[in-house]
């Protein structure tokens, strides 16, 4: 009597590349998503390393690659850079590959050698706001870089980001009115459409949806 022989079906092997894809397809913030790709991607060409032809050779499988190449892909993309980048493309880096731990994957990880840096002192002088109000109280000066400086001061945005705010997007009379003497912040500003913007009450709250130009 003839047996059958049941077909074992395996699971097909997980490259660097396609691990990459499936974490960078988790992020819902196009911010986050951005800044993520940059790292991961970069990284993973380090590791499949490139054809002749220029471009990103065949991927090869996650299981291969082990903690000390994660940490020499990184030192050679971002050894040199500053200290805020290189910590951002790692933190990037090692989530990708704690996602990968997670979902069961045989997964490097980021090797101890290739720590976090700590941010040296800023020597720009921080200004109290004292200093600040004083500023803003100078005849000499335009409302327009009083307002500037304010929103900077309390906002710590860039000052790029802020000059993309349209004047339609403050309610100043409603921001006046509503000022409380303590420190509570006050609600997020409609800002650039790919961030928010948030200001203590003096600088002004975000005006009604069907009151900014559409």
């Amino acid at each position: 009597m003839a047996g059958t022989v049941p077909r074992i079906r395996t699971t097909p092997s997980r490259t660097v590349r396609s691990a990459a894809e499936a974490f960078l397809d988790t992020l819902g913030s196009p911010n986050t998503r951005r800044a993520y790709t940059i790292a991961i991607v970069k990284t993973v060409d380090q590791l499949d390393g490139h054809a002749p032809d220029g471009l990103p050779g065949p991927s090869r499988p996650l299981a291969t690659v082990g903690d000390d190449e994660i940490g020499d892909a990184l030192e050679t993309l971002w050894g040199t850079a500053a200290v805020n980048t290189w910590n951002a493309r790692r933190a990037a880096v090692g989530k990708w590959l704690a996602w990968c731990c997670e979902q069961g994957w045989d997964a490097p990880e980021v090797p101890a050698s290739a720590g976090r840096s700590t941010p040296p002192d800023s020597d720009t002088p921080v200004r109290s706001r004292t200093a600040i109000d004083r500023l803003i109280a100078r005849r000499d000066v335009h409302l327009r870089e009083k307002t500037l400086w304010r929103m900077l001061y309390e906002t710590c945005a860039r000052a790029d980001e802020l000059l993309q705010i349209n004047i339609e997007d403050l309610d100043q009379p409603i921001a006046l009115r509503s000022s409380p003497r303590g420190p509570n912040p006050a609600p997020v500003a409609a800002a650039p459409p790919t961030t928010n913007t948030s200001w203590k009450p003096f600088t002004g709250t975000p005006a009604p949806r069907d009151r900014c130009p559409g």
